[in-house]
């Protein structure tokens, strides 16, 4: 019966990881000893004239030959070790290896319609890993750990885009506003739509792992199969710098045959527009003040860090080490690897003043909410009996669909402007001198009234502890392959 369950188990496995091939994954740094450890140093007419033990190493039994039967039992063995797979050998194992990866970031936001990328960021990453191999009887088992640092080479592009599916809420447009800056003639929201491309450069990267698995379980013609279970943790960080971009602000937006098309703010006739200038030192771009406005309408320069994310996926991965040795000197092994690991991101933004620093937003899905889909190949060639060098590619895949979103609101910004338009005044603001009309005798005679008390009245309403929370907003989506050289080592 116990025979029974094994055979039942390994056949499990054998429909289980086809499936787990087309899911998620990670880095692999694949260990290799030598086939040359299955054959004994000795020509075959030594190994007629000495007196030894024969060990079958792939079931770990040692037989004593009689001295009669020494010349038939010796060219047997002879004739089994060639052209087979020899077993893992027992003992300590060390791999290292550089690589050279290129990768892309992507999150997308459902309900506000916005789009970040940081696209074609390269990595320079150096890995090690080790572990060591148990005799288990039939089958060995194995324990290893790993862990890699990267570090972003060169310069690449970041995209914040608010214009290709969303864009953000600005304010409420007034045909007039009276000296106390209540709205007159009340028309609509206004929104604005902002593109901006900006440079990451400095960024890094730590993973770490740690497996169980049972070195060759099973065989599948010449291939050797290890299955394992453990734990890895990637996580990596990218700042932009020099962000340009554009903000238009829009009165409509409709759809032309799947396309959204917005309206421009313009105003004539000598009517204005009564707003706050934008948080990047530019102003608004009006022709002729008297007869034409547009609104917040500008191109900004960000000089300094824009955007700053770090991002996390750590979770419980299974996977399937495959190794098959081509002759004494050159195998080739390979790895299929399905994580399940959760996502955590946050990120800052030192322009936006409405926002809390150095925690504006912040990204969140359990462990088990993300899949990680990774891959590895090696081809490796033996410098000695226990060297060897390797060359291989990597390729990772980490998606999350809906991770809950958060806001950190800076509540001093806006509880200054609450108390601005309570009191009234003329207020120099960045340089620039603000009206906020004559005030309001209460709370509520300005909530009553005033268009922008009424927001902040809003945002402190459904936003508790200035802390605005959405459930699953964000999809975000990193993928990597890499090239890689290594050298491993058995003792």
């Amino acid at each position: 019966m116990k025979n029974f369950y094994k055979v039942l188990f390994r056949y499990s496995l054998l429909a289980f990881f086809p499936v787990t091939a087309n899911a998620a994954g990670t880095y692999y740094t694949g260990y290799y000893q030598s086939p040359q450890q299955g054959y004994s140093s000795q020509t075959y007419a030594q190994r007629q004239a000495t007196n030894y033990n024969t060990s079958y190493a792939n079931s770990g039994v040692r037989y004593s030959l009689p001295s009669s039967s020494r010349t038939t039992a010796a060219s047997n063995v002879a004739t089994k070790n060639t052209g087979t797979q020899p077993a893992s050998k027992k003992g300590f194992w060390v791999d290292a290896g550089i690589a050279h990866e290129n990768a892309m970031w992507r999150f997308d936001m459902k309900e506000s319609g916005s789009i970040l990328s940081y696209d074609n960021v390269a990595w320079n990453v150096l890995d090690v890993r080790a572990g060591y191999n148990f005799d288990a009887g039939n089958f060995g088992l194995t324990v290893d750990a790993g862990v890699k640092y990267g570090m972003q080479y060169g310069e690449s592009a970041m995209y914040d885009d608010d214009v290709t599916n969303g864009g953000y809420f600005i304010n409420a447009v007034c045909e007039s506003v009276d000296g106390a800056g209540n709205c007159i003639g009340y028309i609509g929201d206004r929104m604005g739509h902002a593109l901006s491309i900006g440079t990451s450069k400095g960024g890094s990267m730590l993973g770490f792992n740690a497996g169980l698995g049972l070195t060759d379980f099973f065989k599948l013609g010449n291939v050797r199969f290890t299955p394992s279970l453990g734990y890895r943790h990637f996580s990596y960080k990218l700042t932009t710098e020099k962000n340009y971009g554009v903000a238009v602000e829009t009165m409509t937006c409709f759809e032309i045959d799947g396309e959204v098309q917005c309206d421009p703010v313009v105003i004539f006739n000598g009517s204005t527009i009564l707003v706050r200038d934008n948080p990047y030192g530019a102003t608004s771009v009006p022709s002729d003040s008297s007869n034409f406005a547009t609104g917040d309408t500008f191109y900004y320069y960000q000089p300094g860090k824009s955007h700053s994310y770090e991002a996390t996926w750590s979770g419980p991965y299974i996977a399937m080490d495959m190794n098959y040795t081509i002759n004494q000197n050159n195998a080739v092994n390979g790895r299929v690897e399905l994580g399940l690991p959760g996502y955590k991101s946050e990120g800052d933004q030192p322009y936006r003043f409405d926002w809390a620093h150095p925690k504006s937003v912040e990204d969140e899905a359990g462990i088990g909410s993300a899949i990680h889909f990774g891959l590895g190949a090696n081809w490796t060639t033996a410098i000695t009996n226990s060297v060897a060098l390797s060359i291989g590619l990597t390729y990772d895949y980490y998606s999350v669909s809906d991770a809950d979103a958060k806001t950190y609101l800076n509540e001093n910004y806006y509880m200054t402007e609450w108390n601005r338009i309570l009191t009234g005044g003329i207020y120099n603001v960045d340089g620039y001198e603000i009206n906020y009309g004559s005030g309001y005798s209460s709370e509520a005679d300005m909530l009553a009234y005033n268009l922008a008390a009424q927001t902040i009245q809003s945002l402190r309403d459904s936003c508790p502890g200035w802390v605005c929370s959405v459930n699953k907003e964000v999809e975000s989506i990193y993928r990597s392959l890499g090239i890689r050289v290594g050298i491993n080592a058995s003792f």
